[in-house]
């Protein structure tokens, strides 16, 4: 199951993509941003491009 999709390289974050909730089945517009502090991914999931109405789920890699 793909869960990200078509992200862009901006500067230190991939935009322009979306995401899939695979609970519910629905795509959401997302953004990722990489935090080198705590080595972990921050993604931004929202059901507008810009990102006002949605939130942010922080991914960390499991040792």
């Amino acid at each position: 199951m793909v869960v990200v999709n078509d992200m862009k390289l901006k500067g230190n974050e991939l935009v322009g993509g979306t995401i899939l909730d695979p609970m519910n089945g629905k795509v959401y517009h997302c953004s990722i941003t990489y935090d080198a502090k705590t080595s972990s991914l921050k993604l931004r999931g929202s059901i507008d491009k810009r990102g006002w109405l949605g939130r942010t789920q922080t991914w960390v890699r499991e040792n």
